[in-house]
């Protein structure tokens, strides 16, 4: 029996096998990853910004595909084209990017210059991914370089990519708008945060100051104008110019007020006020919201914003060494505050709201399987809670999921717990807290998922009282203030002219710290301490009069060879001196002194008196 095939059947069959054969090269819209950046650390991992450019702000664009590595080699080209608000092409580029071996994530960072000239209004960018593998010929490459080393013709391993034409290439397109305009400030441009009264009660007649951080977040210079608002009017207004991921602190003075509650304020253009303290890290920015939920009886706390690793400077970009790290929390800075206020909030608002608390001691501990460097720097970190706070904290170190029958607040620090362990922990009213440090990886859905099998993450939300449990932080919905009929100001204190009379001294040999300080408050006592190399050198407390200046002096005694930092803590006041070893004495060689020979001298005189006697006496014969 004769079997008849049709053309066709035999060009379907053979397209077929093919198919089987050759690695698909088709791209999917999902592979294929656009936007627009400031900071690219590696494959989709990146800081985004808004799509607004001024005019000579450069651009940066992210382009990264996947899914495109084929028979042990890849090529990809990238391409964008620029098209102005009049559908005009202004600008276009293209990289290639050509991959030997299994590398199967592709990415690149293109650069272009919003020109001056460019007019104003909406611009579109055309992305392209094209895959111009020709797999058949770099596999023949492949083949080849066998066959010479097989035949002797070659003792050098050398494998080229083939590539096919854009033309005919398979390709993924993406289209995106930005805008051009001349603003001083880009939309969003900086975070205001970390509200600080002067006084949150005063007495009728007294003046107020509100300080309050301002950080641009995008690496171009702008402007912003903020405003404070009592009872909604207006009370102080201040434009401020920062650069490119600059932090300034900022002063606004708020006048005498009624008897009374008021309510206090701040608005700001193209700004972001935020109640989250963040932990910044240049250029990435930790400030998401924190979720809290129930879990059985007790909590879980979700903070994305790497609070503990992050207090020392710590993230997914930058390792410290952690003994040096640790230094960081010696004194005040960025981090180390918005770390040990928030989680201050944050242990405060457990502390109020935990029904179940058998004790008026927080019992904290460290979760086995955390980032190693938490152990060092969590205890730390809460020790300076407690001495800031007067928290009652007790660290009971690093626990494993079976060991925590005595402990209330159970930190996690790096990725996913296994929640599953901790169900007898929940059910006794316990509190975790994780601690996420990355940046690009978000725990959250990890969190529910794992938590189903306990009985679920209920209730999540970012409670109001976060931001007031112990201080106040969210300025954007209002801080309390309240003016009272009599009441007495404590001391202000102000220090000034810290001085250290030696520059270079010995070691064992005394050196003078002087300082002065002046109580521009009421009447009262106060507590004046010096540090010195982080350890108290001077501790005393001392009471001063309305307007009254003391000069402080006491001497310090180096005992190590080596730098020394003198500062007043809360201060910027700060010096540094140097103590030296003595040099061991040397011995000095000596010429030998020919003794004196005082006989000799003694027989000369005695010959000289002899002789004058003698003369004398024929003298008197004569």
């Amino acid at each position: 029996m004769k079997i008849k095939f049709s053309f066709e059947f035999l060009i379907v069959t053979l397209i077929a096998i093919l198919a089987c054969l050759i690695p698909s090269s088709a791209i999917s819209q999902s592979d294929f990853k656009v936007a627009f950046v400031t900071f690219v650390h590696d494959y989709n991992k990146y800081v985004t910004r808004d799509n607004v450019y001024r005019p000579g702000e450069d651009l940066k664009l992210y382009m990264g595909v996947e899914n495109v590595n084929r028979g042990r080699a890849a090529a990809v080209d990238f391409m964008i084209v620029v098209k102005d608000p009049n559908d005009y092409t202004v600008y276009g580029k293209v990289v290639k990017k050509r991959v030997i071996g299994y590398e199967d994530r592709i990415y690149d960072t293109l650069s272009l210059k919003v020109e001056d000239e460019w007019i104003e209004g909406k611009y579109k960018i055309e992305a392209y991914v094209f895959d111009v593998l020709n797999f058949s010929e770099t596999y023949k490459k492949y083949k080849d370089i066998y066959n010479k080393f097989i035949h002797g013709k070659t003792e050098t391993y050398s494998v080229s990519i083939e590539t096919i034409s854009r033309d005919i290439a398979p390709y993924v397109r993406k289209e995106l708008t930005f805008y051009v305009k001349k603003y001083r400030s880009l939309p969003n441009q900086f975070i205001i945060f970390n509200p600080r009264l002067e006084a949150s009660r005063l007495p009728a007649g007294a003046p107020n100051v509100l300080k309050v951080n301002v950080m641009n977040r995008l690496d171009v210079e702008g402007e912003t104008t903020i405003r404070v608002l009592v009872n909604g009017e207006v009370v102080d207004d201040k434009t401020v110019k920062l650069s490119g991921y600059e932090i300034k602190e900022v002063s606004f003075e708020i006048p005498p007020l009624p008897i009374g509650r008021h309510l206090i304020r701040l608005r700001a253009e193209n700004s972001l006020i935020s109640g989250v303290l963040p932990i910044v890290v240049k250029p990435l920015i930790y400030n998401k919201p924190i979720l809290v939920g129930d879990v059985l009886n007790g909590t879980l706390i979700y903070s994305p914003n790497n609070y503990i690793l992050g207090s020392v400077g710590i993230s997914e970009i930058k390792d410290v060494e952690v003994e040096k790290a640790i230094k960081n929390l010696k004194s005040p800075n960025l981090n180390r505050e918005s770390a040990r206020k928030m989680l201050t909030n944050l242990l405060a608002h457990i502390f109020l709201n935990n029904k179940n608390k058998k004790t008026n001691v927080m019992r904290i501990a460290l979760l086995k399987g955390s980032d190693e460097r938490a152990e060092k720097i969590l205890p730390k970190l809460l020790e300076v809670i407690r001495k800031e706070s007067g928290a009652p904290i007790l660290y009971k170190g690093v626990k494993d999921y079976n060991e925590l029958f005595d402990v209330d607040i159970v930190f996690y620090v790096g990725g996913k717990p296994k929640v599953e362990r901790l169900r007898y922990f929940f059910e006794n009213g316990g509190t975790l807290i994780v601690d996420n440090p990355f940046y690009w990886r978000d725990l959250k859905h990890d969190l529910e998922l794992n938590l189903l099998a306990i009985g679920g993450w209920k209730n999540v939300s970012t409670p109001k009282r976060l931001f007031y449990s112990f201080y106040q932080l969210d300025v954007y919905r209002g801080m309390w203030v309240t003016v009272m009929k009599e009441m007495k100001l404590p001391p202000k204190i102000t220090y000034h002219n810290l001085s250290v009379d030696k520059f270079i001294t010995g070691v064992g040999e005394p050196v003078r710290i002087s300082f002065s300080v002046k109580n521009e408050g009421q009447t009262g006592e106060v507590k004046v301490k010096v540090l010195v190399n982080g350890k108290t050198a001077y501790e005393k407390k001392i009471i001063l009069k309305t307007g009254e200046e003391r000069l402080i002096s006491f001497e310090y005694t180096p005992m190590e060879e080596g730098s020394y930092k003198v500062e007043i803590p809360g201060t910027v006041l700060v010096k540094v001196f140097f103590a030296k070893a003595k040099a061991p004495m040397t011995p000095t060689p000596t010429t030998p002194v020919p003794e004196k020979r005082e006989g000799a001298i003694f027989i000369i005189i005695s010959a000289v008196i002899l002789a004058a006697l003698i003369i004398v006496r024929i003298l008197i014969r004569d």
